[in-house]
């Protein structure tokens, strides 16, 4: 059986200062035991030079309300 990996999502770009629509680096599990435990969770979004950030605590909770939700 595969990992699920989440879908893409918007999140806050520090490099582009603007929601864009991030890939997680992390699969569905990973994301909910991060979640649990504090451990960084990183994400990207394709630019000419692909950004990579660690989601902040606000982008953390946003995660964590969409899993919740089933949106992502």
């Amino acid at each position: 059986m595969s990992a699920r990996f989440l879908t893409p999502f918007l999140a806050f770009c520090p490099e582009c200062k603007q929601q864009v629509t991030a890939t997680a680096l992390f699969t569905r599990a990973e994301a909910k035991e991060a979640l649990t435990t504090g451990a960084e969770l990183e994400v990207m979004h394709a630019t000419d030079s692909d950004h990579r950030w660690y989601l902040d605590e606000q982008e953390r909770e946003n995660l964590r309300r969409r899993i919740g939700t089933g949106e992502v």
